[in-house]
This record gives structure tokens, sequence and C-alpha cells, in this order.
């Protein structure tokens, strides 16, 4: 009789559940490395912009607000160059 070859264990990688609500916008945010009280604060402004609760913010949620958030800046950050050009202009 032939001895089979033992199973190897499995490699899987277990897949933790992905965050939900206040818990989910506090793990991103310190995964930014930015400043967390900042952070915290624009984005729930944004959120309650949008009528959405940070309680039970999920993923695709906080996608929005963090795009609108990175708009907001990108915005900002361009009226303020277009305004040092015309202030160096005169």
């Amino acid at each position: 009789m032939k001895k089979r070859p033992k199973k190897k264990p499995s490699v899987r990688k277990k897949i933790k559940a992905i965050p939900k609500g206040d818990a989910l916008l506090n793990h991103v945010i310190k995964l930014t490395g930015l400043p967390h009280k900042t952070l915290k604060h624009e984005l729930k402004e944004i959120l309650e912009r949008k009528n959405i609760s940070s309680h039970n913010l999920n993923l695709g949620q906080l996608r929005c607000a963090a795009a609108s958030y990175v708009r907001e800046i990108m915005t900002s950050l361009v009226d303020k160059c277009a305004m040092k050009k015309s202030d160096s202009v005169h």
C-alpha cells in the first residue's frame, strides 16, 4: 500500500472584515499619516454636507467623501496659485 503524501497546511491569508462607521473613518485617517484631528474634522464636514452619518459609514461613502476632500484641496491650491500670478503681474 502506498502512503499518501501529507497535505500541506493552507497558506490562505485570513481577510479581516472591513470596519464600518467611525472605526472605518479612524482606521483610514490613521493610514494616511495626515494630522488626525484636522482630517477627521474636514471629512466629517463633507459627510454632513452629503447627509451621511459617520456612525453608519461604509467604504463607498468614505471614498466619495475622500474624493470630494481632494477636489476641494486641489481647487483651493489652483485658486491660490492664480491669485499669486495675478498679484505678481500688477
